[in-house]
């Protein structure tokens, strides 16, 4: 049996970093993204991809326009649509537009219909239905680590959280999340990288190295 190895790691230059080695990265923006993500999937999203907003500054190279195209690809296989989940949460939806530019615009190009929603955590499908729909969450933090991951030669990328969404507790979460990043990365045959989205946010780092923890406990370096 190969050896699996597991590391958390902070920001999209770490995410960047463990994508150009070839391991799959899970990522950790408690607020919003990646709670966002976990609302979606809880509500039936079909797949959920994190993009950099239009002009992010980053020591890495972003490109929310590969995750348009890839959220285009995913929906056309599927014969759905794509929900594209901007900030700001609260404000004109020009600027959410704005921000979302690169992966708009790859979704035009391949002729796939989208939604433009706000950011609002685990209320998003309050908000907008994502059944069966690819979500695209574009950010700056988390949706710009996923960037990062994928730009840098990442096989695959995922979102977990430990927030609570509607009819799960923070501590399910948790093992929903370790569970979703180990399938990943066995699917893939790679090592596991957390990234917590921001070194800034105590939030991001506690629940990269709380979801790191029962990685372990759920067994993925077991020999």
């Amino acid at each position: 049996m190969r050896t699996r190895k597991l590391e958390i790691t902070f920001n999209a230059s770490g995410a960047a970093e463990a994508g150009a080695r070839g391991r799959v990265v899970a990522v950790v923006d408690v607020v919003d993204s990646s709670t966002s993500a976990e609302a979606a999937v809880s509500a039936g999203a079909a797949a959920v991809l994190g993009a950099s907003p239009a002009g992010a500054q980053a020591p890495v190279r972003l490109d929310p326009g590969a995750v348009g195209r890839r959220a285009a690809g995913i929906a056309g296989k599927l014969g759905t649509d794509v929900v594209v989940v901007a900030e700001p949460r609260v404000g004109p939806e020009e600027q959410r537009r704005a921000r979302s530019l690169p992966v708009l615009q790859a979704l035009t190009t391949a002729g796939v219909r989208y939604e433009l929603a706000a950011n609002q955590g685990a209320e998003l499908v309050d908000l907008v239905d994502v059944d069966r729909r690819v979500v695209v969450l574009v950010s700056t933090t988390g949706g710009a680590a996923f960037d990062a991951a994928l730009a840098g030669g990442a096989p695959a990328a995922c979102f977990v959280t430990t927030a609570r969404v509607s009819g799960r507790t923070g501590w399910d979460l948790v093992g929903i999340g370790a569970r979703r990043a180990i399938t990943l990365a066995d699917e893939h045959g790679r090592d596991l990288t957390i990234v917590a989205a921001s070194a800034n946010s105590a939030d991001d780092c506690l629940a990269a190295f709380e979801i790191g923890r029962r990685v372990i406990t759920e067994g993925f370096l077991r020999i």
